[in-house]
């Protein structure tokens, strides 16, 4: 679970972070630029800023 990632990593679970888990899990990518995410949280219409990714 992606909670449990969180936690074992120290991080406490938020909304924010469990988007960018999904979306970092889901990517055939292995490596994306914070820019990269942000830009498909805009095009999914979802409102986070810059600075949380």
């Amino acid at each position: 679970m992606p909670e449990d990632d969180l936690k074992k990593a120290g991080l406490k679970v938020t909304l924010p972070r469990l988007k960018i888990l999904n979306i970092l899990e889901s990517s055939a990518r292995k490596h994306m630029s914070a820019e990269e995410i942000y830009k498909i949280f805009i095009e999914r219409g979802d409102e986070i800023g810059i600075a949380t990714v």
